[in-house]
């Protein structure tokens, strides 16, 4: 059938097959072509390199189909006889039947080529009438849970009602129906582009529908590995108009963003249960004839190595992206994935009725393995922002460290870059340090050595000296290179809500947190010493304004120098809160940030005076002071390292708790920007270009985000 193995790939244009399906006359849905185009079997394409060349090599093809599938609909044809194969093997019993596997598996190939194909050059609407046509379809009884080619199932099984019923009324006893407003119900606007037609009918609904149930209703077996990986690609692909142009109107957004809650729920389980187990694909792909094997049998020789990766598991890859792409649509509108991984409980307690249940346990190692990648710490956010239940448990959790030191080790390597998985973790670790027992907790873990941490061998260190180490050197880096305001605030800010807890800091976390403010103070004295002499040089301009929001620079107007002392102020403020935090809540148990202080005491003495920080110095200076006192009672120095934390220890006992003046808590809270998509939709879609997967034609590409 079709073509051989040993076909060139320049004899594609002459095969007679593949120019019926592409031609201007329709193929019958009977017609044996249907079977000769689908009956091909190959090792599916998984690295960027093999799509490219498959899709270069049918882009003329694929644009003669463009060119003649409003007359021909062959497209249409091969979407129904999808929906057809994909019905059939709903029983599990079905599911070892390699050719009905098979062919549902490359009609699934075909039509997400052809739909990548159109979405990548056409807008939304042109899209769906490729798949809909411009002619009216009788009116359709709702659907249930059934793949939507096949008649209204029968009492087995559980019932699935339309996401559309409850949306449409009685119009009378012409036999049509009204399609209600949605925006007050659904938050989006679902119409149809063909008038007269209820969105339920389509053929474009359908197969979102079918691709769904796929998910939802065919188990994972060796044979079904390829048929779930293909239907996750596809959903990407429908949802890739957002690359080429089609954010605000895209038609296709709104048939996937109203699926019902059922449905959404058992798909949002079935994506999270592959990125848990990351199954791998099935050894011995199969490679006999058809159309497409010209293709896959020339290229694969040249693009694919013998050697096989074993922890590779494309599934799982796409399926993480699939269920990032779903969850971050219109943050102020309707989203059943959304709200699927928002409420899904753990699977030993009890769920209610519109919820799912998954094993905690399994994900959060799962995420803790993989929080190296930008797409698993994407996925930790959202459910420590939206997901009450999973964050709860990972508050519980003793083994803390298993989530936090990847998190570190990560900052710790990517910490001198811009990039949005620096800004991911730093927004976690924010999130984190909000829970009072997290941050006693992390004091409780010591590590011997920290094998990763390079700048100097540091031992025996908590986990909570530890972070305090990574967070002031992401500070320290950002003022010296990348110069970004939020960057240091979300620090600081998670500095600030450990400080009260801070317990037996390790010596080089203190004298780091000393450090930090001795460094900020240096360039502090050195701006206003600049603003207030006139005759004094001045420096070059950067080349980055404050309002790009970077780190204070000595800038050349007096205006911009102004507005860099504010933000130095800012900043030096929080780090003297920090400190004095520790010191009243924590003086006795953290002798080693007493230590720094005595040791570089007269950091302080330029801000006796400062009207914004005296009080804040005035205790600090007070603890200084006092044990200042206590060596010297111990007679004229030098004194060992080991004589003066040993004179702070037996200090500390002595000292009188309400000594200090006392200042509210720290507390800080991270709220989420107003329209999150903005940023999110263009970050998941980076990720998706990075995914070795799929391929996307950056020329085509009219947003993506860059680090």
């Amino acid at each position: 059938m079709g073509i051989t193995t040993s076909t060139s790939l320049s004899n594609l244009k002459d095969n007679a097959v593949l120019q019926r399906f592409i031609g201007l006359q329709p193929v019958p849905q009977g017609d044996k072509l249907w079977a000769e185009l689908v009956t091909f079997s190959y090792s599916p394409l998984n690295s960027t390199m093999e799509m490219k060349l498959m899709e270069e090599t049918l882009s003329h093809q694929l644009d003669t189909l463009v060119k003649h599938n409003h007359s021909s609909g062959n497209l249409r044809t091969l979407v129904k006889i999808f929906l057809d194969q994909a019905s059939s093997l709903r029983d599990e019993s079905k599911c070892e039947s390699n050719q009905a596997t098979w062919q549902l598996f490359n009609s699934l190939l075909i039509i997400r080529l052809c739909l990548k194909h159109m979405i990548q050059r056409l807008p939304s609407e042109e899209v769906l009438l490729h798949l809909d046509g411009s002619t009216t379809v009788p009116q359709l009884q709702p659907t249930s849970r059934d793949f939507p080619s096949t008649p209204p199932p029968t009492t087995e099984g559980v019932s699935f009602v339309d996401p559309l019923a409850s949306l449409v009324r009685s119009a009378g006893s012409g036999g049509g129906g009204e399609v209600l407003t949605q925006e007050a119900l659904m938050g989006v606007a679902l119409e149809s582009p063909i008038v007269g037609v209820q969105t339920s009918q389509l053929l474009s609904w359908r197969l979102v529908e079918g691709l769904n149930l796929i998910l939802a209703d065919i188990p994972l077996l060796p044979f079904t590995y390829d048929i779930h990986q293909e239907a996750v690609t596809t959903l990407i692909v429908l949802l890739s108009g957002q690359m080429f142009g089609c954010r605000q109107h895209n038609a296709i957004l709104n048939h996937i963003m109203s699926t019902s809650t059922e449905m959404a729920n058992l798909v949002t389980q079935t994506l999270i249960h592959h990125t848990i187990s990351r199954p791998p694909p099935p050894q011995n792909h199969r490679f006999s004839t058809g159309i497409v094997s010209s293709i896959t049998s020339s290229l694969w020789s040249l693009v694919v190595s013998p050697k096989v990766v074993s922890d590779t598991s494309p599934l799982a890859d796409l399926s993480l992206l699939l269920l990032l792409l779903l969850a971050h649509q219109r943050s102020k509108g309707h989203n059943p994935f959304r709200n699927a991984l928002s409420s899904f409980t753990d699977e030993h307690e009890e769920k209610s009725s519109c919820t799912f249940s998954v094993r905690y346990e399994k994900l959060y190692h799962t995420m803790c393995r993989q929080l190296e990648h930008e797409d698993m710490t994407l996925l930790l956010y959202m459910l420590l922002q939206k997901n009450s239940n999973m964050t709860s448990y990972i508050f519980s959790k003793s083994d803390l460290d298993l989530l936090v030191v990847p998190l570190l080790k990560q900052l710790f390597i990517t910490g001198s870059q811009s990039c949005h998985h620096v800004y991911m973790i730093l927004i976690i670790m924010l999130i984190l340090s909000q829970d009072a027992c997290f941050n006693k907790s992390v004091h409780e873990v010591t590590f011997p050595q920290v094998i990763w941490y390079t700048e100097r061998a540091i031992k025996n260190i908590s986990l909570g000296s530890l972070m305090v180490i990574v967070l002031i050197r992401t500070i320290q880096v950002n003022m010296s290179q990348i110069r970004d305001k939020y960057l240091h605030t979300n620090c600081l800010a998670a500095l600030a809500n450990m400080s009260a807890h801070f317990h037996s800091l390790h010596l080089e976390a203190a004298q780091k947190l000393i450090n930090l403010f001795k460094i900020l103070a240096r360039k502090y004295l050195k701006v206003k010493g600049t603003l207030n002499s006139p005759h004094s040089p001045l420096v070059p301009q950067s080349s980055e304004s404050i309002e790009s929001c970077e780190l204070p620079m000595e800038s050349q107007e007096p205006a911009d120098q102004a507005a860099d002392l504010a933000i130095l102020e800012e900043v030096l403020l929080m780090v003297l809160e920090i400190i004095n935090s520790c010191l009243t809540h924590g003086l006795h148990n953290n002798p080693h940030l007493v230590y720094s202080l005595l040791y570089q005491r007269e950091v302080f003495e330029p801000f006796r005076t400062h009207p914004a920080v005296m009080n804040l110095v005035q205790n600090i200076e007070t603890v200084i002071a006092f044990f200042s006192s206590k060596l010297e009672k111990a007679g004229p120095g030098p004194y060992s390292s080991a004589f003066v934390l040993e004179s702070i220890s037996q200090g500390a006992m002595a000292w009188p708790k309400n000594r200090l003046r006392v200042f509210p808590d720290l507390k800080f809270h991270y709220v989420e920007e107003e329209q999150p998509d903005e940023f999110f939709i263009p970050y998941v879609w980076t990720l998706g270009t990075k995914c070795g997967h799929m391929y996307w034609d950056s020329s085509q590409v009219h947003f993506v985000t860059t680090s």
